[in-house]
């Protein structure tokens, strides 16, 4: 149990010390740190002496330090015996989806590559018994070194509270979730997942419309996908993030850029939501 003051200046396991409070959350705070001993910047989460599931965050920690996938951001170390409990993880610079997409859209097919990417990578994890289950564009960051990475496999869900009794459902919706904000710069999720603007939906009925009723420029095929992610229309739902990984590699992917910054050199149009029907094959 986390005990001690918390402050910019401490040190944990005599390496870690703590340089700034990036961010505050649900009884944890997220710090850049440096590993003292390794002489590089990390990610240290420390924990309110109060949040109830120091223990099970940890373990998740554990569990999330056994993965190999690069995509998936690196837990170093994790411990919970100490006066303050702590999960030390891969500092990641580069730019979120959402921070890409507060710019404009992005091409389709960097859409397809990088949700492609993400989606492999949330599959390997499956394929180690852990989840994510709150994917949202914070959590996808293309780096300044070129690649994807996901942020909080396994250890968001429990910060969170968050549990799901299909978590391969969970995660490809999420998956799909992003994969329609990228194209259309809307967010389709929970409000609190995203400060993009909300997905339009048909007046009355909560329904989301389709990418292309909302973005020009989006291609039947990856339109298709995003649909049976999030289960708009009749067709069958994709039931897990291996499987949208495999619908993605049939659809044109265009290679990413060394850098950050995915989006339309111009401002794209959108396609006027006023009137539009669902499409229903």
């Amino acid at each position: 149990m986390s005990t001690s003051v918390i402050e910019p200046g401490t040190r944990l396991a005599g390496r870690y010390r703590l340089e700034k409070r990036i961010k505050d959350s649900g009884g944890s705070s997220l710090w850049k740190a440096i590993d003292e001993i390794l002489a590089r910047a990390v990610a240290v989460r420390t924990f309110d002496p109060e949040f109830p599931r120091i223990a099970e965050v940890v373990t998740s920690a554990r569990a999330a330090s056994r993965l190999t996938d690069p995509r998936l951001t690196q837990v170093f170390d994790a411990d919970d015996s100490g006066e303050s409990a702590y999960v030390v993880s891969e500092w990641v610079v580069g730019e979120t989806l959402e921070g890409m997409l507060a710019k404009a859209p992005l091409e389709p097919g960097r859409a397809a590559t990088l949700l492609y990417e993400a989606s492999e990578a949330i599959a390997a994890a499956h394929a180690a018994g852990l989840a994510h289950l709150c994917l949202a564009p914070r959590d996808l960051v293309w780096t300044t070194g070129g690649t994807v990475k996901i942020l909080g496999i396994a250890t968001d869900a429990v910060l969170g509270d968050k549990y799901a009794d299909d978590p391969a459902g969970e995660d490809v919706r999420g998956l799909g979730q992003m994969l329609y904000a990228a194209l259309t710069a809307h967010w389709p999720g929970d409000p609190a997942g995203s400060d993009l603007p909300a997905a339009p939906t048909v007046d009355g009925e909560g329904v989301l419309y389709a990418p292309r009723q909302v973005q020009a420029g989006i291609s039947h095929a990856i339109d298709a996908i995003v649909c049976r992610c999030l289960g708009i229309g009749p067709a069958e739902a994709l039931a897990s993030p291996a499987d949208l990984a495999r619908a993605l590699r049939g659809v044109p992917r265009t290679p990413l850029p060394l850098f950050a910054g995915l989006g339309h050199p111009q401002s794209p149009t959108p396609v006027s939501c006023t009137h539009l029907t669902l499409p229903t094959n």
